[in-house]
């Protein structure tokens, strides 16, 4: 909770992609609020309150992904609509004269989101959100500690550069701050 606090705050993309990993550790502790409490939120040393808190939560987490039947896989609405407002945020960009950065972010990356909507094979899946399981996908993988090519690390670069490019925008977006 204070680390998806903090990165929703500073760096959007960061933020939906640590959810898909509390996501995946509620699935792992069987979307069991005692499993969690035990396996994770016992490991916390804060105060009585913040601990309630947190443990408030991830108890929410877990109703909310029983609630929306994502039980095995899927993200939860709220991190879909957060891609949903990046992908519409980066349509914006794109089509606007006014972020040259942007373009030249997404032109570096276009390449290599073409070849992950192949390797995803995700019907209907906007290129933001294809970009964020390829991101996650790279994640696990580094978790596992396997090894990944210098020409997958060199597409996860890209990748990485465009949203972080778009995480800056959507900060100033959020702030109603950027021009188009």
């Amino acid at each position: 909770m204070l680390i998806a606090r903090q990165k929703k705050q500073e760096n959007i993309a960061e933020y939906v992609v640590y959810m898909f990993q509390i996501e995946d550790l509620m699935r792992a502790c069987n979307l069991d609020f005692e499993t969690v409490k035990q396996k994770i939120i016992s490991q916390y040393s804060q105060t009585k309150e913040l601990v309630d808190e947190i443990s408030y939560w991830y108890e929410n987490i877990i109703e909310l992904m029983k609630n929306q039947k994502i039980e095995k896989k899927g993200h939860l609405q709220e991190i879909e609509n957060v891609i949903d407002d990046l992908n519409d945020l980066h349509l914006q960009l794109l089509r606007s004269p006014l972020h040259p950065d942007y373009k030249i972010a997404y032109q570096e990356a276009a390449p290599v989101i073409g070849q992950s909507i192949a390797l995803t094979q995700k019907q209907g899946a906007s290129e933001i959100e294809v970009c964020f399981e390829m991101m996650y996908m790279i994640l696990l993988l580094k978790l596992q500690k396997k090894e990944i090519s210098k020409d997958t690390e060199f597409a996860v670069g890209k990748i990485s550069r465009l949203l972080a490019v778009l995480s800056e925008k959507y900060k100033k977006y959020d702030a109603d701050d950027i021009d188009f």
